[in-house]
């Protein structure tokens, strides 16, 4: 049996969820934060993928021309060689308006305050990505990991080649999380595991990047191999329980707040 990441969130947040969303099928409504932070992952995707069209080195920012071969120069007598994109904050705020989706707010002036919105946060990203040297290898890149028989599928924000090895990096529009937390956190475990495999290479930093109105802020982290190994635990545990249909609830008001279910659940806390 494959699960994804998202499968396992949903079970460890409450398994009466998991049970409404993948047992019972009950469908449920994306929500304006989801489609908000749908939009902003969608317009850093395509930023990265400009990146790695310009193939951009370390710490290397400048646009580069495009290279014509000689034998190619006939066929291109009366069209002048273009330049490829700068990646500048224009372009950047040019791609979030054609990755954000209006359809999923109630009325166009919500929508329009959620696009002013998310125009501050690439901002602030634009600065923070102008300051940090990095060399883009990978975005949204899909993995699978084999845990005990069971394979646990994911994707990857963005991938950086580092020094000694890469840097996972994964974009959040939530509030930051504490730095215990991201060291706990069992996404960046599993991310971890899944760099192994794709790579072959050490991942020597884990980070979760959350974009605020107020700036970016940064939490770093790493994972040991025993930390690796009680990843590996914990998810054997959740299966085993799911297998066991265990869908007994866990409600609780930070959990309940935001779930889409929580209007026909008999137990929920809000």
């Amino acid at each position: 049996m494959a699960l994804s990441y998202s499968q396992l969130r949903r079970y460890r947040t409450c398994p009466r969820q998991f049970e409404f969303s993948h047992v019972k099928k009950i469908p449920w409504g994306v929500s304006e934060g989801e489609s908000f932070g749908g939009s902003v992952h969608n317009a850093l995707k395509r930023w990265g993928e400009l990146e790695l069209g310009l193939g951009l080195g370390l710490g290397d920012r400048k646009k580069k021309k495009t290279e014509v071969r000689e034998d190619q120069l006939g066929l291109f007598v009366e069209q002048a060689v273009r330049e490829p994109p700068a990646l500048t904050e224009e372009k950047l705020i040019e791609i979030w308006h054609d990755c954000f989706v209006f359809d999923t707010y109630k009325t166009r002036l919500e929508a329009d305050f959620a696009r002013k919105r998310g125009e501050n946060l690439l901002r602030q990203f634009f600065i923070w990505w102008s300051a940090a040297p990095g060399k883009v290898i990978a975005v949204e890149k899909g993995f699978s990991v084999e845990v005990d028989g069971t394979t646990i599928t994911g994707r990857l924000d963005r991938i950086e080649q580092v020094e000694q090895g890469v840097r996972i990096v994964d974009f959040k529009t939530t509030v930051p999380c504490t730095e215990a937390q991201a060291d706990a956190n069992l996404q960046l475990s599993l991310y971890a595991l899944a760099s192994e495999q794709l790579f072959d290479k050490p991942c020597t930093e884990l980070l979760l990047l959350f974009l605020s109105d107020e700036g970016v802020v940064e939490r770093a982290t790493m994972r040991s191999a025993s930390q690796l190994k009680d990843a590996r635990t914990q998810i054997k545990l959740i299966y085993e329980r799911m297998t066991a249909k265990d869908y007994r609830p866990t409600p609780s008001a930070s959990a309940c707040k935001w779930c889409p279910y929580r209007g026909v659940c008999d137990v929920a806390a809000i």
